[in-house]
């Protein structure tokens, strides 16, 4: 809930929601479940908000209360809280667009954890691929 409110305090999006069913997995079966049984040899997935079953998939190796932990948490939760506001994507990958920088501003502001991501990959891994 206190990711939720977080989310309300910093962004224009409802948080007048019921709370997803969030669902921690070892790697192989999260990556066997976000690839659909095809995981490429380079996967490191951490978690996916899952649109078709409104679920919330994250890796159990941190606690769930270890800053990244709540990190990743908080990245999902602003996924399912982009689509129960019914917010309008080009394509899956535009909705990263605001969630790195929030995850990154929620670390530093709450835990003082920095997290730093590489600027190039935030570009390709937020931006609609042309055809």
């Amino acid at each position: 809930m206190s990711l939720m409110l977080w989310i309300g305090a910093n962004t224009s999006y409802s948080v007048d929601l019921s709370l997803p069913e969030v669902i921690r997995m070892d790697r192989a079966p999260l990556e066997y479940q976000y690839f659909q049984g095809k995981v490429p040899k380079d996967s490191d997935i951490h978690g996916f908000y899952n649109l078709k079953d409104k679920k919330i998939y994250i890796r159990e190796e941190y606690p769930i209360d270890h800053p990244w932990a709540q990190g990743l948490l908080l990245h999902e939760l602003l996924h399912y809280v982009q689509d129960m506001n019914r917010e309008v994507f080009l394509c899956i990958a535009e909705m990263e667009k605001d969630v790195w920088p929030l995850q990154q501003k929620y670390l530093k502001e709450v835990h003082n954890y920095d997290w730093e991501y590489d600027a190039l990959w935030y570009i390709v891994i937020s931006t609609c691929q042309r055809d």
